[in-house]
Protein backbone atom coordinates (compact mmCIF):
# COMPACT_ATOMS: atom_id res chain seq x y z
CA UNK A 1 0.00 0.00 0.00
CA UNK A 2 2.73 2.44 0.95
CA UNK A 3 4.84 1.56 -1.87
CA UNK A 4 1.65 2.10 -4.46
CA UNK A 5 1.11 5.40 -2.34
CA UNK A 6 4.79 6.94 -2.75
CA UNK A 7 4.60 6.88 -6.39
CA UNK A 8 3.06 10.15 -6.34
CA UNK A 9 6.50 10.99 -5.37
CA UNK A 10 7.78 9.26 -8.05
CA UNK A 11 6.15 11.35 -10.27
CA UNK A 12 7.19 14.57 -8.08
CA UNK A 13 10.64 13.57 -8.38
CA UNK A 14 10.18 12.87 -12.59
CA UNK A 15 9.19 16.27 -12.92
CA UNK A 16 11.66 18.43 -10.29
CA UNK A 17 14.20 16.12 -12.11
CA UNK A 18 13.57 16.41 -15.56
CA UNK A 19 13.61 20.41 -15.83
CA UNK A 20 17.04 20.15 -15.10
CA UNK A 21 18.08 18.81 -18.44
CA UNK A 22 15.24 20.24 -19.83
CA UNK A 23 16.68 23.80 -19.10
CA UNK A 24 19.65 24.11 -21.53
CA UNK A 25 17.55 23.30 -24.50
CA UNK A 26 14.59 25.39 -23.52
CA UNK A 27 17.05 28.15 -23.26
CA UNK A 28 18.24 27.74 -26.40
CA UNK A 29 15.37 27.15 -28.31
CA UNK A 30 12.94 29.80 -26.74
CA UNK A 31 15.58 32.13 -25.72
CA UNK A 32 15.20 32.35 -21.95
CA UNK A 33 16.97 34.09 -19.28
CA UNK A 34 16.92 35.70 -15.50
CA UNK A 35 13.23 35.44 -14.62
CA UNK A 36 12.00 34.69 -17.82
CA UNK A 37 13.21 31.16 -17.36
CA UNK A 38 12.98 31.25 -13.64
CA UNK A 39 8.94 31.62 -14.54
CA UNK A 40 8.78 28.75 -17.11
CA UNK A 41 10.39 26.89 -14.54
CA UNK A 42 8.70 27.97 -11.43
CA UNK A 43 5.02 27.87 -12.73
CA UNK A 44 5.16 24.24 -12.00
CA UNK A 45 5.29 25.08 -8.50
CA UNK A 46 2.54 27.84 -8.58
CA UNK A 47 0.49 24.42 -9.89
CA UNK A 48 1.45 22.36 -7.58
CA UNK A 49 -0.11 25.20 -4.44
CA UNK A 50 -3.13 25.09 -5.96
CA UNK A 51 -2.97 21.05 -6.33
CA UNK A 52 -2.47 21.26 -2.66
CA UNK A 53 -5.33 23.39 -1.49
CA UNK A 54 -7.71 22.17 -3.81
CA UNK A 55 -7.00 19.09 -2.32
CA UNK A 56 -7.98 19.30 1.17
CA UNK A 57 -11.77 19.79 0.85
CA UNK A 58 -12.23 17.34 -1.90
CA UNK A 59 -10.01 14.23 0.02
CA UNK A 60 -12.38 15.39 2.87
CA UNK A 61 -15.38 14.76 0.93
CA UNK A 62 -14.41 11.70 -1.67
CA UNK A 63 -11.70 10.19 0.11
CA UNK A 64 -7.79 9.61 -0.59
CA UNK A 65 -8.19 7.13 -3.34
CA UNK A 66 -10.79 9.02 -5.61
CA UNK A 67 -8.12 11.75 -5.54
CA UNK A 68 -5.49 9.53 -6.08
CA UNK A 69 -6.97 8.49 -9.67
CA UNK A 70 -7.85 12.00 -10.35
CA UNK A 71 -4.22 12.80 -9.88
CA UNK A 72 -2.56 10.18 -11.76
CA UNK A 73 -4.96 11.26 -14.87
CA UNK A 74 -3.92 14.92 -14.69
CA UNK A 75 -0.46 13.48 -15.07
CA UNK A 76 -0.73 11.72 -17.88
CA UNK A 77 -2.64 14.44 -19.82
CA UNK A 78 -0.30 17.32 -18.62
CA UNK A 79 2.96 15.14 -19.62
CA UNK A 80 1.81 14.97 -23.12
CA UNK A 81 0.83 18.45 -23.09
CA UNK A 82 3.98 19.60 -21.78
CA UNK A 83 5.92 17.27 -24.83
CA UNK A 84 4.22 18.83 -27.70
CA UNK A 85 4.45 22.64 -26.40
CA UNK A 86 4.94 24.70 -29.17
CA UNK A 87 6.30 28.16 -27.10
CA UNK A 88 7.44 29.09 -24.27
CA UNK A 89 4.09 29.99 -22.98
CA UNK A 90 2.15 26.44 -24.03
CA UNK A 91 5.33 24.65 -21.87
CA UNK A 92 4.47 27.30 -19.08
CA UNK A 93 0.79 26.63 -19.13
CA UNK A 94 1.17 22.55 -19.33
CA UNK A 95 3.78 22.69 -16.36
CA UNK A 96 1.24 24.54 -14.45
CA UNK A 97 -1.49 21.96 -15.25
CA UNK A 98 1.10 19.08 -14.38
CA UNK A 99 1.85 21.17 -11.25
CA UNK A 100 -1.59 20.79 -9.78
CA UNK A 101 -1.26 17.12 -10.21
CA UNK A 102 1.63 16.54 -8.62
CA UNK A 103 0.66 19.18 -5.54
CA UNK A 104 -2.25 17.01 -4.92
CA UNK A 105 -0.21 14.20 -4.90
CA UNK A 106 2.00 15.87 -2.37
CA UNK A 107 -0.55 15.62 0.20
CA UNK A 108 -2.01 12.53 -0.67
CA UNK A 109 1.19 10.13 -0.66
CA UNK A 110 2.50 10.67 3.07
CA UNK A 111 -0.97 11.34 4.12
CA UNK A 112 -2.15 8.49 2.98
CA UNK A 113 0.61 6.50 4.20
CA UNK A 114 0.84 7.55 7.61
CA UNK A 115 -3.14 7.08 8.26
CA UNK A 116 -2.45 3.47 7.43
CA UNK A 117 1.23 2.73 8.44
CA UNK A 118 1.62 1.40 12.30
CA UNK A 119 3.25 3.98 14.91
CA UNK A 120 6.65 1.78 15.19
CA UNK A 121 7.58 1.84 11.24
CA UNK A 122 5.27 4.73 10.19
CA UNK A 123 8.81 6.97 10.05
CA UNK A 124 10.23 4.25 7.61
CA UNK A 125 6.83 4.36 5.65
CA UNK A 126 6.23 7.90 4.70
CA UNK A 127 10.22 8.17 4.71
CA UNK A 128 9.30 5.99 1.18
CA UNK A 129 7.58 9.01 -0.21
CA UNK A 130 10.43 10.35 -0.09
CA UNK A 131 12.73 7.41 -1.43
CA UNK A 132 10.03 7.17 -4.16
CA UNK A 133 10.65 11.29 -5.00
CA UNK A 134 14.27 10.46 -5.22
CA UNK A 135 13.81 7.33 -7.49
CA UNK A 136 11.78 10.00 -10.06
CA UNK A 137 15.28 12.19 -9.85
CA UNK A 138 17.11 9.23 -10.82
CA UNK A 139 14.84 8.14 -13.45
CA UNK A 140 14.95 11.58 -14.82
CA UNK A 141 18.61 12.03 -14.81
CA UNK A 142 18.76 8.69 -16.75
CA UNK A 143 16.21 10.17 -19.24
CA UNK A 144 17.97 13.14 -19.81
CA UNK A 145 21.12 11.70 -20.32
CA UNK A 146 19.82 9.70 -22.87
CA UNK A 147 17.51 11.49 -24.44
CA UNK A 148 19.62 14.86 -24.13
CA UNK A 149 21.60 15.31 -27.71
CA UNK A 150 23.33 18.59 -27.70
CA UNK A 151 23.21 18.54 -31.27
CA UNK A 152 19.38 18.08 -31.06
CA UNK A 153 17.83 21.11 -29.84
CA UNK A 154 14.34 19.77 -29.64
CA UNK A 155 15.68 16.59 -27.51
CA UNK A 156 13.56 18.11 -24.29
CA UNK A 157 10.41 16.95 -25.71
CA UNK A 158 11.33 13.36 -25.67
CA UNK A 159 13.05 13.81 -21.67
CA UNK A 160 9.37 15.33 -20.82
CA UNK A 161 7.30 12.63 -22.60
CA UNK A 162 9.25 10.01 -20.65
CA UNK A 163 6.91 10.64 -17.53
CA UNK A 164 3.93 8.94 -19.64
CA UNK A 165 5.12 5.33 -18.80
CA UNK A 166 5.42 5.94 -14.44
CA UNK A 167 2.47 8.01 -14.37
CA UNK A 168 0.47 5.22 -16.11
CA UNK A 169 2.06 2.72 -14.28
CA UNK A 170 1.01 4.75 -10.99
CA UNK A 171 -2.54 5.11 -12.03
CA UNK A 172 -3.02 1.26 -13.19
CA UNK A 173 -1.35 0.12 -9.60
CA UNK A 174 -4.07 3.11 -7.57
CA UNK A 175 -6.47 0.52 -8.09
CA UNK A 176 -5.03 -1.79 -6.28
CA UNK A 177 -5.03 0.26 -2.46
CA UNK A 178 -7.65 0.17 -0.21
CA UNK A 179 -9.40 3.52 1.24
CA UNK A 180 -7.56 4.82 4.84
CA UNK A 181 -9.11 3.84 7.48
CA UNK A 182 -9.24 6.87 9.38
CA UNK A 183 -11.60 8.40 6.25
CA UNK A 184 -13.65 5.36 6.75
CA UNK A 185 -14.19 6.08 10.45
CA UNK A 186 -14.51 9.99 10.18
CA UNK A 187 -17.48 8.68 7.71
CA UNK A 188 -19.03 5.95 9.27
CA UNK A 189 -17.64 2.62 7.77
CA UNK A 190 -16.33 1.81 10.17
CA UNK A 191 -16.66 -2.14 8.87
CA UNK A 192 -14.53 -1.05 5.70
CA UNK A 193 -12.12 0.68 7.95
CA UNK A 194 -11.60 -2.64 9.88
CA UNK A 195 -11.15 -4.83 6.98
CA UNK A 196 -9.01 -2.41 6.07
CA UNK A 197 -7.01 -2.40 9.01
CA UNK A 198 -6.99 -6.28 9.57
CA UNK A 199 -4.77 -6.54 6.35
CA UNK A 200 -1.86 -4.45 8.07
CA UNK A 201 -2.17 -6.46 11.48
CA UNK A 202 -3.36 -8.42 13.97
CA UNK A 203 -6.36 -8.68 16.38
CA UNK A 204 -5.10 -6.70 19.06
CA UNK A 205 -3.67 -3.90 16.59
CA UNK A 206 -6.80 -4.10 14.78
CA UNK A 207 -8.66 -3.56 18.15
CA UNK A 208 -6.02 -0.82 19.37
CA UNK A 209 -6.56 1.32 16.25
CA UNK A 210 -10.47 1.10 15.77
CA UNK A 211 -10.73 2.40 19.09
CA UNK A 212 -7.86 5.14 19.20
CA UNK A 213 -9.40 6.32 16.05
CA UNK A 214 -13.09 6.38 17.14
CA UNK A 215 -12.47 8.18 20.72
CA UNK A 216 -10.07 10.77 18.83
CA UNK A 217 -12.96 11.28 15.94
CA UNK A 218 -15.71 11.19 18.62
CA UNK A 219 -14.41 14.06 20.84
CA UNK A 220 -13.86 16.34 17.47
CA UNK A 221 -16.37 15.43 15.60
CA UNK A 222 -18.13 18.52 14.78
CA UNK A 223 -14.67 20.05 14.39
CA UNK A 224 -12.62 20.63 11.33
CA UNK A 225 -13.33 23.65 9.56
CA UNK A 226 -10.53 26.13 8.42
CA UNK A 227 -11.02 28.53 11.04
CA UNK A 228 -9.77 26.23 13.47
CA UNK A 229 -6.73 25.76 11.96
CA UNK A 230 -5.70 29.10 13.35
CA UNK A 231 -7.26 28.47 17.21
CA UNK A 232 -5.22 28.85 20.33
CA UNK A 233 -4.56 25.13 20.10
CA UNK A 234 -3.65 24.50 16.61
CA UNK A 235 -2.06 27.43 15.82
CA UNK A 236 1.58 26.82 17.51
CA UNK A 237 1.55 23.43 15.26
CA UNK A 238 0.53 25.08 12.09
CA UNK A 239 3.55 27.44 12.45
CA UNK A 240 5.54 24.57 13.38
CA UNK A 241 3.99 22.87 9.68
CA UNK A 242 4.87 26.10 8.01
CA UNK A 243 8.47 26.58 9.27
CA UNK A 244 9.04 23.05 8.50
CA UNK A 245 7.84 23.25 5.04
CA UNK A 246 9.45 26.91 4.40
CA UNK A 247 12.81 25.14 6.19
CA UNK A 248 12.88 22.41 3.54
CA UNK A 249 13.17 25.02 0.86
CA UNK A 250 15.26 27.63 1.91
CA UNK A 251 17.73 25.40 2.53
CA UNK A 252 18.57 25.40 -0.77
CA UNK A 253 17.57 22.26 -2.11
CA UNK A 254 16.06 23.31 -5.76
CA UNK A 255 18.27 26.01 -5.90
CA UNK A 256 20.85 23.13 -6.17
CA UNK A 257 18.54 20.52 -7.99
CA UNK A 258 17.09 22.36 -10.71
CA UNK A 259 19.40 24.66 -11.62
CA UNK A 260 22.54 21.98 -11.37
CA UNK A 261 22.79 22.62 -14.95
CA UNK A 262 23.49 26.24 -14.41
CA UNK A 263 25.72 25.50 -11.21
CA UNK A 264 28.10 22.98 -13.40
CA UNK A 265 28.25 25.25 -16.46
CA UNK A 266 29.60 28.01 -13.92
CA UNK A 267 32.25 25.31 -12.92
CA UNK A 268 33.40 24.73 -16.26
CA UNK A 269 31.49 21.26 -17.47
CA UNK A 270 30.10 20.48 -20.77
CA UNK A 271 26.33 20.34 -21.16
CA UNK A 272 27.00 16.56 -21.75
CA UNK A 273 29.13 15.94 -18.88
CA UNK A 274 26.70 18.04 -16.87
CA UNK A 275 23.91 15.74 -18.04
CA UNK A 276 26.35 12.72 -17.03
CA UNK A 277 27.31 14.71 -13.69
CA UNK A 278 23.51 14.95 -13.18
CA UNK A 279 23.55 10.85 -13.07
CA UNK A 280 25.74 10.52 -9.95
CA UNK A 281 23.91 13.44 -8.23
CA UNK A 282 20.49 11.17 -8.89
CA UNK A 283 22.25 7.83 -7.90
CA UNK A 284 24.08 9.77 -4.37
CA UNK A 285 20.20 11.04 -3.87
CA UNK A 286 18.96 7.40 -3.79
CA UNK A 287 21.30 5.70 -1.48
CA UNK A 288 21.34 8.62 1.24
CA UNK A 289 17.78 8.24 0.67
CA UNK A 290 17.68 4.59 1.96
CA UNK A 291 19.87 5.75 5.11
CA UNK A 292 17.17 7.88 6.18
CA UNK A 293 14.83 5.09 6.46
CA UNK A 294 17.69 3.06 8.24
CA UNK A 295 17.85 6.10 10.82
CA UNK A 296 14.54 7.67 11.49
CA UNK A 297 13.16 5.37 13.41
CA UNK A 298 16.85 4.67 15.39
CA UNK A 299 17.86 8.44 16.40
CA UNK A 300 14.82 9.93 15.52
CA UNK A 301 13.22 13.19 13.60
CA UNK A 302 14.46 16.15 15.55
CA UNK A 303 18.48 14.97 15.98
CA UNK A 304 18.64 14.07 11.63
CA UNK A 305 16.78 17.30 11.18
CA UNK A 306 19.85 19.19 13.39
CA UNK A 307 22.50 17.56 11.43
CA UNK A 308 21.12 18.26 8.15
CA UNK A 309 20.66 21.67 8.77
CA UNK A 310 24.30 22.39 10.35
CA UNK A 311 25.59 19.95 7.44
CA UNK A 312 24.03 21.69 4.80
CA UNK A 313 25.66 25.10 6.30
CA UNK A 314 28.48 23.89 5.80
CA UNK A 315 28.79 22.81 2.20
CA UNK A 316 27.09 25.46 1.10
CA UNK A 317 29.50 27.66 2.61
CA UNK A 318 31.94 25.59 0.88
CA UNK A 319 30.60 26.14 -2.22
CA UNK A 320 30.48 29.40 -1.60
CA UNK A 321 34.21 29.53 -0.81
CA UNK A 322 34.85 27.33 -4.17
CA UNK A 323 33.42 30.00 -6.67
CA UNK A 324 35.40 32.30 -5.16
CA UNK A 325 38.35 32.39 -7.79
CA UNK A 326 38.63 33.18 -11.61
CA UNK A 327 40.29 29.31 -11.53
CA UNK A 328 37.02 27.29 -10.36
CA UNK A 329 37.77 23.92 -9.76
CA UNK A 330 34.94 22.06 -10.98
CA UNK A 331 35.84 18.34 -9.45
CA UNK A 332 35.71 20.45 -6.23
CA UNK A 333 32.30 21.83 -7.07
CA UNK A 334 30.96 18.35 -7.83
CA UNK A 335 31.97 17.00 -4.37
CA UNK A 336 30.66 20.10 -2.71
CA UNK A 337 27.41 19.48 -4.54
CA UNK A 338 26.98 15.39 -3.96
CA UNK A 339 28.00 15.91 0.08
CA UNK A 340 25.08 18.68 0.09
CA UNK A 341 22.51 16.82 -1.51
CA UNK A 342 23.72 13.81 0.52
CA UNK A 343 22.99 14.90 3.84
CA UNK A 344 19.37 17.10 2.43
CA UNK A 345 18.97 13.23 1.15
CA UNK A 346 18.94 11.57 4.75
CA UNK A 347 17.39 14.57 6.42
CA UNK A 348 15.31 17.47 5.67
CA UNK A 349 14.37 15.95 2.61
CA UNK A 350 12.64 12.68 3.81
CA UNK A 351 12.05 14.11 7.94
CA UNK A 352 9.81 17.24 6.77
CA UNK A 353 7.46 15.17 4.96
CA UNK A 354 7.35 12.95 7.94
CA UNK A 355 6.78 15.15 10.49
CA UNK A 356 4.28 17.65 8.17
CA UNK A 357 2.37 13.93 8.00
CA UNK A 358 2.22 13.60 11.65
CA UNK A 359 2.21 16.37 13.93
CA UNK A 360 -1.61 17.50 12.73
CA UNK A 361 -4.48 15.92 14.84
CA UNK A 362 -7.26 13.38 12.50
CA UNK A 363 -9.85 15.62 12.16
CA UNK A 364 -8.12 18.58 10.35
CA UNK A 365 -4.81 16.86 9.13
CA UNK A 366 -5.76 16.72 5.45
CA UNK A 367 -6.89 20.61 5.93
CA UNK A 368 -3.45 21.04 7.91
CA UNK A 369 -1.54 19.39 5.55
CA UNK A 370 -2.67 20.52 2.68
CA UNK A 371 -1.87 23.96 3.96
CA UNK A 372 1.45 23.06 4.81
CA UNK A 373 2.25 21.57 1.51
CA UNK A 374 1.03 24.76 0.03
CA UNK A 375 3.30 26.69 2.16
CA UNK A 376 6.33 24.42 1.01
CA UNK A 377 5.77 24.82 -2.60
CA UNK A 378 4.86 28.80 -2.15
CA UNK A 379 8.68 28.28 -0.70
CA UNK A 380 10.00 26.07 -3.63
CA UNK A 381 8.19 28.91 -6.21
CA UNK A 382 9.88 31.70 -4.84
CA UNK A 383 13.42 29.68 -5.13
CA UNK A 384 13.02 28.39 -8.00
CA UNK A 385 12.11 31.81 -9.59
CA UNK A 386 14.86 33.90 -7.82
CA UNK A 387 17.95 31.38 -8.30
CA UNK A 388 18.36 32.24 -11.54
CA UNK A 389 18.85 35.45 -10.87
CA UNK A 390 21.16 34.66 -8.00
CA UNK A 391 23.35 32.53 -10.03
CA UNK A 392 23.60 35.17 -12.32
CA UNK A 393 24.26 37.97 -9.97
CA UNK A 394 26.91 35.66 -7.91
CA UNK A 395 27.29 32.05 -7.12
CA UNK A 396 28.94 33.16 -4.26
CA UNK A 397 26.22 35.27 -2.68
CA UNK A 398 23.53 32.54 -3.58
CA UNK A 399 25.28 29.76 -1.80
CA UNK A 400 25.94 31.82 1.13
CA UNK A 401 22.23 33.50 1.70
CA UNK A 402 20.97 29.70 1.37
CA UNK A 403 23.60 29.08 3.77
CA UNK A 404 22.42 31.25 6.24
CA UNK A 405 19.18 30.35 6.17
CA UNK A 406 19.94 26.77 7.33
CA UNK A 407 22.23 28.12 10.12
CA UNK A 408 18.62 29.89 11.17
CA UNK A 409 16.88 26.53 10.69
CA UNK A 410 19.25 24.83 12.88
CA UNK A 411 17.89 26.76 15.79
CA UNK A 412 14.49 26.84 14.51
CA UNK A 413 14.56 22.86 14.88
CA UNK A 414 16.39 23.37 17.98
CA UNK A 415 13.56 25.29 19.46
CA UNK A 416 10.53 24.17 18.29
CA UNK A 417 10.23 20.77 16.42
CA UNK A 418 8.91 18.00 18.66
CA UNK A 419 10.20 14.46 18.86
CA UNK A 420 7.81 12.11 16.80
CA UNK A 421 9.04 9.25 16.82
CA UNK A 422 7.15 5.83 18.43
CA UNK A 423 3.70 8.25 18.80
CA UNK A 424 0.64 6.92 17.06
CA UNK A 425 -0.78 9.48 15.40
CA UNK A 426 -3.77 9.84 18.07
CA UNK A 427 -1.19 9.90 21.42
CA UNK A 428 0.72 13.38 19.20
CA UNK A 429 -2.91 14.79 18.99
CA UNK A 430 -3.17 13.99 23.16
CA UNK A 431 0.41 15.67 23.21
CA UNK A 432 0.02 18.34 20.99
CA UNK A 433 -3.12 19.52 20.50
CA UNK A 434 -5.38 18.37 23.89
CA UNK A 435 -3.45 19.61 26.71
CA UNK A 436 -3.60 23.20 25.13
CA UNK A 437 -7.33 22.97 25.18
Amino acid sequence: MSLIAAMGGLMFGFDLGIITGVIPFIQEQFGLSGFDLGWVVAIFEVGCMGGTFLTAWLTDKYGRKKMFIVSAIILIVTTIGAALAQSALDLAIWRFAEGVGVGAASVLSPMYIAEIAPATIRGRLVTMYQLAIILGILLATVASFYFGDPNNIESWRWMLGAALIPAIIFLVALFAIPESPRWLVKEKHNKKAKGVLEKIGNRHFVEKEMREIGNSLNQTRDKGSYKELFSYAILPVMLIGFGLAVLQQFSGANNVTAYMQVIFKKANFSIENGLLNAVFFGIVFFVFTILAILLIEKIGRKMLMLIGTAGMAIFLFLLAWSFNSDAINGTLVLIFVLVYIAIYAFTLAPVTWVLISEIFPNYVRSKAVSLASCMLWLATFIVVLVSPYLLKLSPIINFVIFGVCNVIGFFFVLKWVPETKGKSLEELEEIMIRKKE
